[in-house]
């Protein structure tokens, strides 16, 4: 397809547009209102043509066909990606008889045959080689065409669409298959009032006057009453990217318009009033007590912008199109626990949806099993640990030479490494824990005493521990088993990074509560918890039952593990 050629000629019809709460009025009757900033540089070009018009069809691509209804130039639209093609399936893009598409059927490159009028004084100054790109028909005329602008661009459409009414319009965001958003249309339309063998394109419309090209295949399909776009990267069910640049900007916009633009048939605007709400990083993670009657559900958000405000929107039982969602009385639901009602055989899936008025919705599932489903930090922290402050673990004399020489690169102080590395070690193995603890160093009101000691040992007559998902055991120094539950989330102390697991079991010993920071041996190559009979004062470090006490574990047998974990400490220590 031939690029159209610049025409050089007297000057350019438009106008530059860049102020607060601006509204352009163009001589065909429309008006678009501008928040400061949102386009910098508006080209528009008036319909103004009162002499003879020569009628001609020209192949375009995307930016050239929708230079003049965005009100861009066709350089930024290229730039900005209008022209990128991404196929979800092969084979559909000769479907698309508007539209130009490649010889074997899988990419659409442009608008076919767009009907276009050229001003006689524009068509004097057309060269031979110029008359080329264009198909001239003489004895007919449009009634709807784009104009040829004198620098060689082209208008928007010179006639107005055809408003459609009673047509319900819904977006999708944050679960639609085809992309980070899906708008649907039902009422009164039909794909006969849109036929895809007509679709040249559509555009979008938002509250601030701004405008976003939509294209068929990446945006646009064989049923028109269904669309998609992204606004970030995003992969498809065939591992097709669809191309996202050009509508990134929709996010946190209001859509109040849809126009299909169509050829040979009235061009369809559809108003509607969507906001577009915002992607983030948000997610979730689910565990689960054991199959049975009544299992819990436990709930850590992840990642949630502080004006989220997400609330349970829905619960379903099974997945895809059978799953069937439960009533309000199938479910309870409080505080980051779900309680599924009645008996949950093992194998049963249920998925949760959580809404905000402002972001995407976020969306998990879970699997009930025999003994539940470990979270993600249960998964991470698999393994036997010994004390990372013991014998088994950095404090053997194996490892004298590694903390001084890491000592000497973060302090640069040859002569004062070894006193340094004495007094990090012993501020990590005290004997005394709770109320002895604060009474003997403080409540740290006023920061750590310079003679702290913070106890890292395991307690209650455990030598080790074993992580087995959201199986949980302690072994004593002669290999005996003093404990084995099964543990479920129960809540996070973001503030102090603490997530709080209590047994299955309901005992009342000093393992009913497991208190983990978000430490593991593939960030941090060590493990940071808490474990006792109560989650009373799980987080404060100074004062209450747990104070001065964190205990500390490395996995069995890993000189890997613990040369890293060594390393990391130095250096958290040392750092200036």
């Amino acid at each position: 397809m031939n690029k159209i050629i610049t025409l050089a000629v007297c000057g350019l019809i438009g106008a530059q547009v860049q102020a607060q709460n601006v509204t352009v009025n163009f001589k065909d009757g429309s008006k678009v209102s501008y928040e400061k900033d949102s386009v910098k540089n508006i080209e528009f070009n008036p319909i103004q043509q009162s002499d003879t018009l020569h009628f001609t069809t020209t192949d375009m691509t995307w930016s050239e066909f929708y230079a003049g209804e965005l009100y861009q130039d066709a350089e930024s639209l290229e730039a900005d990606g209008v022209d990128v093609f991404t196929s979800a399936t092969s084979g559909k893009a000769s479907r698309f008889t508007a539209c130009l598409s490649s010889e074997d059927g899988k990419q659409i490159l442009g608008v076919k045959e767009v009907s276009v009028a050229i001003p006689q004084k524009i068509y004097k100054q057309l060269t031979s080689e110029e008359k080329k790109r264009f198909t001239f028909v003489e004895d007919s005329t449009f009634s709807e065409y784009k104009l040829l602008n004198e620098d060689g661009s082209f208008s928007a459409y010179n006639s107005k669409p055809v408003s459609k009414n009673g047509v319900t319009v819904s977006l999708n965001a944050g679960t639609f298959t085809w992309g980070n958003y899906g708008i649907s249309l039902s009422g009164e339309i039909s794909r006969d009032d849109i036929p895809s063998a007509n679709l040249q394109g559509a555009i979008i419309s938002t509250s601030n006057g701004q405008k976003y090209a939509l294209t068929p295949l990446n945006n646009l399909w064989i049923n028109t009453m269904e669309m998609a776009f992204c606004v970030k990267e995003f992969v498809e069910p065939h591992g097709n990217r669809p191309a996202y640049t050009h509508t990134a900007g929709l996010q946190g916009k209001t859509i109040t318009n849809i126009t299909y633009l169509l050829k040979g048939m009235d061009n369809v605007s559809i108003d509607c009033k969507l906001y577009v709400k915002r992607q983030n990083s948000a997610s979730l993670s689910l565990g689960a007590s054991p199959a049975g009657t009544n299992p819990v559900v436990a709930i850590v958000f992840n990642n949630i912008p502080s004006d989220a405000n997400y609330t349970l929107a829905s619960v379903k039982k099974g997945s895809g199109r059978s799953a069937q969602t439960l009533g309000e009385e199938d479910y309870s639901y409080t505080d980051g626990f779900l309680t599924i009602n009645g008996e949950v055989e093992s194998g049963t899936s249920f998925s949760v949806t959580f809404n905000s008025d402002k972001y995407i919705s976020i969306t998990s599932s879970i699997t009930i099993s025999e003994e539940g489903k470990a979270t993600e930090l249960q998964e991470k922290i698999a393994g036997t640990f010994v004390e990372f402050f013991g014998n088994d673990g950095a404090i053997n004399a194996k490892w004298d030479s590694l903390w001084i020489n890491e000592c000497i690169k973060g302090t640069g102080d040859t002569a004062g490494a070894e006193a340094t590395v004495s007094y990090m070690k012993n501020s990590m193995l005290g004997e005394v824990t709770g109320a002895e603890a604060t009474a003997k160093y403080g409540d740290c009101s006023n920061g750590f005493t310079e003679n702290m000691q913070f106890s890292c040992h395991f307690l209650h007559g455990v030598s080790k521990f074993v992580f087995e998902g959201r199986r949980i055991k302690g072994i004593d120094a002669e290999g005996n088993e003093v404990f084995s539950h099964t543990y479920s989330n129960v809540g996070y102390d973001a503030a102090n990074d603490f997530h709080y697991y209590k047994s299955d079991d309901d005992n009342d010993d000093e393992f009913a509560y497991f208190f983990f920071r978000s430490d593991n041996p593939t960030d941090t190559y060590h493990i940071e918890f808490r474990y006792g009979s109560s989650k009373e004062g799980a987080s404060d470090y100074c004062t209450g039952k747990y104070a001065y006490w964190l205990a500390a574990g490395v996995l069995e047998n890993d000189d890997e593990q613990c040369e890293k974990a060594i390393k990391l400490f130095v250096q958290e220590n040392t750092a200036k």
